[in-house]
């Protein structure tokens, strides 16, 4: 566990939650949803595991990003990068539009550090065409495949040549993986073995800076410390997160093949996500239930308008 977490490893061990009641409840939610959803949830402290489609690969959407950053973090800590160093915006043909680089001058150039952070906390897609290219797409998977992650790759773009990746990506858009693979990952943030435990402390940071914080972020007491990475494609929808509550749990929530594809606060996938997060938190916290007043509901993320 990473220093900055040390005064929970100071409290009594937690005792094992039964967590049949609560797998049930959440396969069900699973097994309902029109399309294909699965989960997986780690608790932290004991190391307990559950999920449903946990082995199955999904498509990542921007969810992908936090493998993207454990590479520059890695690039940092092995000094063949500095978080200072800059790289410009690309051209206009060359970015996409979505907050907030695709509005910079011609020729501002962020440092690693602006691009991580723009990548992550509002999930800037020009942020992430520059990070895939600066960093390489083989070197991030093939550090995914260290880390005991085969199934997490970034997937484009890619030429036909790259076979396994070209036919991969034509199934699963920008990136694919497992839940239970993302959630690995993100206990490996946590326990500070993803990268150097300063690195990861840096992740973690980064992550808890999320601006699309109305899934997993929304079913939590807002004073309770969330590292989040959401994902969204007309057919998917997924979120991913640490929660660092008094009992600490990954939760990564993926969606596919969905039958509602609307852009909608209400859409069946983020719905799902949601109730699942709103289960798990109740059944890990019975003394401490929560839920989002009603009046917080019209200050949902809205992208900021563009």
């Amino acid at each position: 566990m990473l220093a900055a977490l040390a005064p929970l490893a100071l409290l009594p061990a937690s005792k094992p939650v039964d967590l049949a009641p609560l797998q049930k409840r959440l396969d069900a939610v699973c097994r309902a949803f029109h399309g294909r959803m699965g989960y997986s949830l780690i608790v932290l402290r004991t190391g307990q595991r559950i999920s449903f489609r946990g082995d199955e690969r999904f498509p990542t959407a921007s969810t992908i990003k936090t493998a993207v950053m454990v590479e520059a973090v890695n690039r940092v800590d092995e000094g063949t990068l500095k978080w200072s160093d800059k790289r410009p915006v690309p051209p206009e043909s060359g970015r996409e539009a979505s907050m907030w680089s695709y509005f910079f001058k011609d020729g501002v150039a962020p440092d690693l550090d602006g691009w991580v952070n723009l990548m992550i906390g509002v999930s800037d897609n020009t942020a992430t065409i520059v990070l895939r290219e600066w960093l390489g797409i083989e070197a991030i998977n093939a550090r995914m495949e260290r880390l005991g992650l085969p199934n997490t790759m970034v997937l484009g773009p890619v030429p036909p040549e790259k076979q396994r990746l070209f036919r991969l990506r034509s199934m699963f858009g920008l990136g694919v993986t497992t839940p239970n693979e993302m959630a690995r990952l993100l206990e490996l943030i946590y326990r500070g073995k993803a990268a150097s435990p300063g690195g990861c402390e840096k992740m973690i940071r980064i992550l808890g800076r999320q601006y699309w914080d109305d899934l997993i972020g929304a079913t939590v007491p807002p004073e309770v410390k969330t590292a989040l990475k959401s994902g969204a494609i007309s057919r998917s929808r997924s979120d991913t997160g640490i929660v660092f509550s008094d009992n600490p749990y990954v939760l990564c929530v993926y969606t596919d093949n969905q039958k509602d594809r609307r852009w909608a606060p209400d859409n069946e996938g983020e719905v799902a996500i949601r109730k699942i997060a709103q289960m798990v938190w109740a059944h890990l916290h019975p003394h401490r239930p929560y839920s989002p007043p009603p009046s917080y509901k019209p200050f949902e993320p809205t992208g900021g308008g563009v």
